[in-house]
């Protein structure tokens, strides 16, 4: 099958290994998720005919509805790696007492066949961030719906439930040398969460210009209420409380993405520990 987009793949000296790695981030994920006591919820397989690369959710071990419930999602895309790098970094620093603050839930790489070659599309050349169609109340699925689309829309109602009060994608553009973020709220202009995230990318690189980035109107570094049919769309459609996608440039330094995103996934959890303190 010939393949619809180019590779890419860095070398990242905080890990010591390349950003598609696919055993070692794993060897990363399966210690984070045993420290932090996370609790796996196997969604089902990407290549189901060969066993291959599993899709799981994980949640804190104990959740309670009196806490917040958010969800960090990362590697839709495969070329955009410094997103679940992000995730493992950011894990490793989280304290487990956090999670007796907020109900914590993550998609720590939605696209494994796509990150192991550093491909933004999965093994079937399909878009798993596409096909997630919001429409009479319910999240339905087109002909661009893709296999992890399909196992995520199977688990709606789970991830629903765990996106409740927000939801926080990593996205990488790398084809930019610029940084910017999608924000989705029911307000009628961003909220100080989204320019908290967007000022958190921005000490790492140059905030986007305002313009226009996909035909998306950009302004002070975020294009908001942009609706379409990705998977964080749909979720706000569907009644999470606010949805962000951050975008850090690929044309940049790998580990300076990776620890963008980690700062950008610390700031969005703790900012529902200290909402929840209130």
């Amino acid at each position: 099958m010939t393949q619809l987009f180019v590779n890419y793949q860095w070398n990242s000296t905080l890990f010591n290994c390349q950003s598609n790695d696919l055993k070692q981030f794993e060897k990363y994920l399966s210690a984070q998720v045993t420290r932090l006591n996370l609790q796996a919820k196997p969604l089902g397989f990407i290549d189901n005919n060969h066993q291959q690369y599993p899709l799981s959710l994980y949640q804190s071990a104990n959740i309670h509805s009196d806490k917040p419930s958010i969800l960090v999602c990362a590697g839709f895309h495969g070329e955009e790696s410094a997103g679940p790098w992000g995730l493992i970094s950011a894990l490793t620093q989280l304290e487990p007492s956090v999670l007796e603050k907020v109900n914590l839930s993550i998609l720590p790489l939605v696209n494994p066949s796509g990150f192991s070659i550093g491909n933004r599309l999965n093994l079937y050349q399909q878009n798993p961030n596409r096909g997630f169609v919001y429409q009479s109340g319910q999240v339905a699925s087109n002909q661009h719906t893709s296999v992890e689309g399909l196992l995520l829309q199977q688990s709606m109602a789970t991830l629903l439930s765990a996106s409740e009060h927000g939801i926080l994608t990593c996205h990488e553009d790398v084809l930019l040398h610029d940084t910017y973020l999608y924000a989705l709220e029911s307000h009628a202009l961003p909220s100080p969460l989204s320019y908290q995230l967007r000022d958190s990318l921005g000490r790492y690189f140059p905030i986007a210009a305002d313009g226009e980035i996909d035909d998306c109107p950009v302004k002070d570094g975020i294009i908001f209420n942009h609706f379409d049919s990705s998977f964080e769309s749909a979720l706000f459609q569907s009644g999470s409380q606010i949805a962000i996608c951050t975008e850090t440039p690929g044309q940049q330094d790998f580990d300076q993405r990776v620890l963008a995103n980690r700062d950008a996934i610390t700031l969005f959890i703790n900012h529902f520990v200290d909402e929840n303190r209130q």
